[in-house]
């Protein structure tokens, strides 16, 4: 491997590191370095692509972004360590015939997110989830699993659903900032919680038994996700295993703190976190 790639890959995992504390705690742990450094590449095309609307909401550019992975998509060369990683990743990882359809739903994922956002049903809510997150599994899925003799697509989902639903739990008052609304309107209609209330960051009975059926939700896809971790070789299953515990343990973190989701942003503390890992590595001893 060149100096250039080794370089190309240490930006990737410095992406990762600093965006994502939860992620990269577990998945640093893949002892394999080419599956390693293939998360780390996957993570920094998704990690740029969802910037491009939530740091910079800049729509144009995502689409120019879209331009570049049609070219990549066909061979054609495109400059750039996120694009010369994920060239490598793919070539060691992805079959010949894969058709990289995952990675446009993260951009029409983002491109949703590039306009106000109010989610009506909990169905919409969940195709969005798939858009944003269940695509990254479906990403990762050849890397972390290239010898699965299961279909793991349902994994993907049902994880990438849990992820973002997390994400949502715990960012409502950013989201609402960001005239983003994803709590479906008929949730908050069955829990007499309005957009006013919204708007005055009310934290009341309706909200947290809406929070509750919400969070009930998410954890009912990781329930889902848990059982298929078994198809997957011992080196992923464990740094699998513990993002899914890391993330989940975002939810307690909120009870906690009293479900203050409105103008804090909640995350699992770094002993808790460690813990988990520390307990894990015992299991797979």
């Amino acid at each position: 491997m060149s100096l250039r790639l080794d370089l190309d890959y240490f930006l990737t995992e410095q992406i990762i590191k600093k965006n994502s504390a939860s992620f990269y705690a577990a998945f640093s742990k893949i002892s394999d370095k080419h599956r390693r450094r293939g998360v780390f590449s996957v993570y920094a095309y998704c990690r740029y692509v969802d910037d491009l609307i939530d740091e910079k909401n800049d729509l144009d550019q995502l689409l120019a972004y879209k331009s570049k992975l049609d070219d990549f998509v066909k061979g054609y060369p495109v400059g750039g360590f996120r694009w010369r990683t994920l060239k490598d990743t793919a070539t060691r990882f992805y079959p010949v015939d894969y058709d990289y359809q995952a990675y446009y739903e993260m951009i029409e994922g983002q491109e949703f997110d590039a306009h106000p956002v109010r989610m009506e049903t909990i169905d919409q809510l969940l195709q969005y989830c798939d858009l944003v997150a269940s695509s990254v599994g479906k990403m990762l899925l050849p890397i972390l699993a290239p010898k699965a003799t299961v279909d793991l697509k349902p994994f993907a989902i049902a994880l990438g659903r849990a992820f973002q639903l997390t994400n949502i739990l715990r960012d409502i008052g950013e989201d609402y900032r960001r005239d983003r609304v994803y709590l479906p309107k008929s949730l908050m209609n069955a829990h007499h919680y309005s957009l006013s209330d919204l708007k005055q960051s009310l934290v009341n009975e309706s909200f947290i038994a809406m929070w509750e059926e919400f969070a009930s939700l998410a954890e009912r896809y990781y329930q889902q996700a848990l059982p298929m971790l078994v198809h997957f070789p011992e080196d992923t299953r464990w740094p699998l295993k513990g993002a899914l515990l890391v993330y989940r343990a975002i939810l307690e973190v909120i009870r906690h703190q009293q479900y203050t989701v409105m103008k804090k942003k909640h995350f699992v503390p770094d002993d808790q976190k460690m813990a988990i890992l520390k307990q894990l590595k015992k299991e797979s001893l």
